[in-house]
């Protein structure tokens, strides 16, 4: 089996916090991956029985991501799937590290190419953790054939993380799609990270001048990243008629939103 270099830049870059900020949602493989023993590899190399598929809409696609939120030695995989009649586009919130991050939202006839997160139970804890649940996200079960799986013929339900308080309007009346997550439509305009950032800014300068500056004192102080987010709250959307169900579960532990 082919083994990916742990140090390849291209999915394990060394950002600084600025670079990570901008650089959502990160690079990841077209094809499936594995996290084994700790190391990287092409293809399925451990057994997906009795592990639970995520969607993967922002940076759970990436290694760099995962790698940061599980660590090279939690065996886990990766495989590639289509998701329909849904874009993913900006939340109306702000992570801890400084990323404006992504929602899925219903755009029928579309198509998004994304992957499958499978995890174990402790595993799916700690991403729910990860997550900010009941803060930051829902967790969901979506609809039946929404999702098409590459590589793999499992057909029972697949669940996903969805923004608790829907897409940011940033200055229109939809939101704007990830032009870094490929999409078949057009329907919404898309813009990569470091322009929402730079228009979150324009829009919140709080005072400063610089990107770089506003985004330090975001991510240096947890009070006022929640004072923005309350101020994006002000400009967000839910969307109607969902192709998901609100699973209501708790968890325990430190949540890091």
């Amino acid at each position: 089996m082919e083994c990916f270099v742990h140090a390849d830049k291209k999915y394990f870059p060394e950002y600084n916090w600025f670079e990570k900020a901008i650089s959502y949602p990160y690079k990841a493989p077209t094809t499936s991956f594995t996290f084994k023993n700790g190391q990287f590899y092409q293809g399925i190399h451990i057994s997906l029985k009795d592990r639970v598929p995520i969607i993967s809409i922002g940076s759970n696609r990436s290694p760099y991501q995962l790698k940061n939120k599980f660590g090279l030695k939690e065996n886990l995989c990766v495989t590639p799937a289509k998701l329909y009649n849904s874009v993913i586009v900006y939340a109306a919130s702000m992570s801890a590290y400084g990323s404006i991050p992504a929602t899925q939202w219903p755009c029928e006839g579309s198509v998004s190419n994304l992957n499958l997160l499978w995890l174990n139970q402790d595993q799916l804890q700690i991403m729910h953790l990860s997550e900010g649940l009941g803060i930051a996200y829902h967790y969901v079960e979506l609809d039946k054939n929404t999702v098409t799986i590459q590589e793999n013929d499992y057909s029972g339900p697949i669940f996903g993380y969805i923004s608790t308080r829907g897409g940011y309007l940033f200055d229109g009346n939809e939101p704007l799609r990830l032009k870094n997550i490929k999409s078949n439509t057009n329907k919404h305009s898309s813009i990569n990270e470091f322009q929402a950032l730079n228009k979150l800014f324009l829009e919140n300068p709080d005072g400063q001048t610089s990107l770089e500056i506003w985004l330090k004192n975001l991510i240096s102080n947890k009070s006022k990243r929640l004072s923005l987010i309350d101020k994006m709250s002000k400009k967000c959307f839910l969307p109607k008629h969902v192709p998901w169900k609100i699973l209501d579960l708790k968890v325990n532990g430190n949540n890091i939103y």
